[in-house]
């Protein structure tokens, strides 16, 4: 990248497309070399000077949203969405940055807009059901879940997000629960909100010995998992393991004020490399 930097400084001046360009590509190295002040002027002043240019706007977009700057992506997706209008990318980056800034009903509105022109764009499917389900929609969400799971290739988060909206609905289809988060597993590396999710079935089930394997696999995905910690203690105690209840019981205590909703951190990974084209479908 330094050796990127180096030669495209030296490039001579050229027409006005061609300065744009270049000075798009400058943000991109930038962006790479982690000069993000300098990778946000750029990619800003490429995207003025072009905004119909679909990579102009997702960059720009992307590195506001990775620099949690929600409100800047919020506008820039919504004046590239007025070129590009039918862009499966640019909605689904608008959707989440106003979802990210809490407007929720708003996110909402773009992810009908976007299955009203591209229904099997699976991404979408999941933040959408994603956003209802912080909304306390569950029923609907579990709807737009298991229609996604009908899509031609399915985003394998879909598979998680249906299975934790059925343990939200208290729904005692168990294997449709395990079957899903079986298959979340298989295509999501180390989703230790799938082995949660997988223990409170197991529970509900009242296989205490299979709930308690689930969290200690989550644990050892990240062992900073407040929740898994916490439901790990009581699980112990039931089981007559008291020491090692008091341990994790005081190992939730030292991380507990540390807490993050994981589901919104990791969706938004999740995002944030299907709207850079790493390992999008």
């Amino acid at each position: 990248y330094p050796v990127a930097l180096a030669t495209i400084q030296k490039a001579p001046r050229a027409s006005r497309p061609q300065e744009v360009a270049r000075t798009y590509l400058r943000g991109k190295i930038e962006l790479a070399l982690g000069q993000n002040a300098q990778a946000e002027q750029d990619l800003a002043a490429a995207f003025a000077a072009a905004p119909q240019e679909e990579n102009y706007a997702l960059d720009l977009g992307l590195a506001y949203l990775r620099a949690r700057k929600y409100q800047p992506a919020v506008e820039v997706f919504e004046k590239a969405g007025s070129f590009q209008k039918d862009s499966p990318f640019i909605l689904l980056g608008l959707s989440l940055a106003q979802f990210l800034r809490g407007q929720n009903a708003e996110s909402i509105a773009t992810c009908h807009a976007v299955l009203s022109l591209h229904p099997d764009f699976s991404p979408v499917r999941v933040l959408l059901a994603f956003v209802l389900t912080m909304q306390g929609n569950v029923d609907e969400a579990a709807q737009v879940a298991a229609q996604g799971l009908h899509d031609p290739a399915p985003f394998p988060y879909l598979y998680y997000i249906h299975a934790a909206a059925l343990l939200k609905q208290q729904s005692k289809d168990y294997d449709v629960i395990l079957k899903d988060l079986a298959s979340a597993e298989r295509s999501i590396s180390a989703c230790s909100l799938c082995y949660l999710a997988q223990s409170k079935a197991h529970q509900k089930m009242g296989e205490r010995d299979a709930a308690t394997a689930d969290l200690e696999k989550a644990l050892e995905v990240d062992s900073t998992f407040a929740e898994a910690w916490y439901r790990l203690a009581s699980l112990y105690d039931q089981a007559g393991r008291h020491v090692e209840a008091q341990q994790a019981r005081r190992r939730f205590e030292d991380i507990k004020e540390n807490k993050a909703n994981r589901e919104t951190e990791m969706l938004r990974g999740v995002f944030l490399k299907t709207l850079g084209g790493e390992g999008s479908p």
